[in-house]
């Protein structure tokens, strides 16, 4: 069973990506071979509404997104981390999430398990997630909890809290982890 960890953080090392990778050791620990997918510095454009995936079920457009979609394809679960940036997630994300607009024909993501990831300093998390969860289903992914993890600065998360009483950030990304391969293994 293969787990990807998507990063839409547009800066490396930061908090998001300090959850996806705990979440992906848990999975790891779980069974899963995992692999990571980070943004920063990537080209992803946003969709052009060409539509002519209606007629191909692929998108035309050539960039970064490309070799996101073959290990999309090739990933039994998706943890999907992003920032959360004025109430949601960030451009990086909403450009990935649109661009799967040419899976809604052939259901390539469908029956694939998925987790939210978000960091924040604050406020956002909870309509955040919510989007997120609408995104999975609408492709026929089974979402799971996932993780919420608060920090401002690179690193906070180490030691800030999660948004479940008496859990941490780390906790929470780890228990995302788990969560998704127990998923996969109970739909084996």
């Amino acid at each position: 069973m293969k787990v990807l960890g998507i990063v839409c953080s547009p800066r490396k090392g930061g908090n998001t990506e300090i959850l996806v990778e705990e979440a992906l050791a848990a999975a790891r620990e779980a069974g899963a071979e995992t692999d990571i997918f980070l943004i920063a510095d990537k080209n992803i454009n946003g969709c052009d509404a060409c539509a002519s995936c209606f007629e191909t079920g692929a998108c035309k457009i050539e960039d970064d997104m490309q070799p996101l979609y073959q290990k999309m394809e090739a990933a039994d679960g998706i943890i999907f981390g992003s920032p959360v940036y004025f109430h949601n997630y960030t451009a990086q994300a909403k450009a990935i999430i649109d661009r799967t607009f040419c899976y809604l024909r052939n259901r390539p993501l469908k029956g694939k398990v998925a987790a939210p990831v978000l960091t924040l300093r604050k406020v956002g998390a909870g309509q955040t997630r919510v989007q997120l969860y609408g995104w999975f289903l609408s492709q026929g992914m089974i979402p799971v909890r996932g993780a919420i993890g608060y920090g401002r600065e690179k690193g906070d998360v180490r030691t800030g809290e999660g948004a479940n009483i008496g859990f941490t950030a780390i906790e929470e990304a780890r228990s995302a982890g788990k969560d998704v391969v127990e998923m996969l293994k109970k739909l084996a």
